[in-house]
């Protein structure tokens, strides 16, 4: 398991929970019933849960994509390597031979070149 795998699992466990401690000391500190809290929590914790898995598997493969760009990309190519979307993108473009090309994540921790 790479480095950023093992921050991207910390992040999927350690959000949820976080912000679960958060409403429930929110909520005991405003009074609110014992079973409103428990419900308060619970759907906090399944929604930043449902938020951050997700997002952590689409980041890490982003993240996957720019580290095996240097191999499979000259010097050149990696000048013109630019994002397809803002935030984290699977997919890379670059210019190859003058005609655009891409650089996508395999799913596997890797990258493969090719738009299709």
């Amino acid at each position: 398991m790479r480095f950023h795998h093992g921050l991207f699992l910390l992040a999927i466990i350690a959000i949820p929970i976080l912000l679960g401690l958060v409403v429930a000391f929110e909520a005991s500190f405003r009074r609110v019933p014992f079973g409103r809290v428990v419900l308060l929590v619970s759907l906090t914790v399944a929604v930043s849960f449902a938020i951050t898995l997700p997002a952590s598997i689409v980041c890490s493969d982003s993240w996957d994509v720019s580290l095996a760009a240097p191999k499979l990309l000259t010097s050149d190519e990696l000048k013109t390597l630019r994002r397809a979307t803002p935030i984290c993108p699977t997919v890379y473009k670059f210019k190859r031979g003058g005609q655009d090309t891409c650089l996508v994540s395999n799913g596997d921790g890797g990258a493969t070149v090719g738009c299709g």
